[in-house]
C-alpha cells in the first residue's frame, strides 16, 4: 500500500472565514490553497460568530472552487 502524495501548492490565500466580501471572490483568485482564518484577522469578540460559519464556508468554497480548502 503506497500513500498518497503530498499536494504541492504554488500559492496560498488566507481568508477571514466572517469577512462576506472576501468569502465571495475567494475562489476566483485562482490560489491552490485558501486558508480559512480563525485567528490573526478577527478580533476576539468577533470569533464564536466565525467559528459557527467554518463548516458552511468550507463547503461553500469546495463547491464553488478547485482550490484546497484548510
Amino acid at each position: 500500500m503506497s500513500a498518497a502524495p503530498h499536494p504541492v501548492w504554488r500559492s496560498g490565500l488566507f481568508v477571514p472565514v466572517n469577512v462576506e466580501r472576501f468569502l465571495a471572490k475567494a475562489s476566483e483568485r485562482g490560489a491552490d490553497a485558501i486558508q480559512l482564518d480563525l485567528e490573526d484577522s478577527i478580533s476576539p469578540a468577533d470569533k464564536p460568530d466565525a467559528r459557527r460559519k467554518v463548516e458552511a464556508a468550507v463547503a461553500r468554497l469546495r463547491r464553488e472552487g478547485r482550490s484546497d480548502v484548510l
